[in-house]
């Protein structure tokens, strides 16, 4: 699944794409957990961090309400 010039790029099978993709998260994941470095969650009031045995922490303060997105389209280069 090497892509070697960007007109490769869309011959790449989007579900293996995915599929390595949400292999690679999951890595990611079980080195944050093992690390005990918290998972990071936005919510409406502010950034908190929430760590293995429960405890919760307040990272930044702020008015992080959902926005819609008007253009859906993602620019890579």
């Amino acid at each position: 699944m090497t892509v070697k010039s960007l007109d490769d790029e869309d011959k790449l099978p989007i579900k293996q794409l995915i599929r390595a993709v949400n292999k690679k998260m999951d890595d990611v994941l079980r080195v944050v957990d093992a690390l005990n470095l918290g998972r990071t969650e936005v919510k409406a009031d502010g950034v908190y961090r929430t760590f293995n045995n429960g405890d919760v922490v307040k990272v930044a303060d702020g008015n992080f309400k959902k926005r819609t997105v008007s253009v859906k389209r993602i620019k890579l280069f």
